[in-house]
């Protein structure tokens, strides 16, 4: 019986592409990715985000 695995697996700076490739070069077997959350990561030059209601946990 052959059994399916779900996993989420979080990343920075890497393509959809590049995570395929490199769990493919590992030895395991891709059948599909999802793209769940893409959030920009602020730097010292952006100006931050106001008003959202939301802490930030950085």
């Amino acid at each position: 019986m052959a059994v399916h695995s779900n996993y989420m697996v979080k990343v920075k700076d890497a393509s959809l592409p590049d995570v395929r490739k490199a769990l493919q070069g590992a030895g395991i077997e891709v059948r599909s990715i999802l793209l769940v959350n893409k959030e920009e990561v602020g730097s010292p030059e952006a100006p931050a985000e106001e008003g959202t209601g939301e802490e930030s946990s950085e």
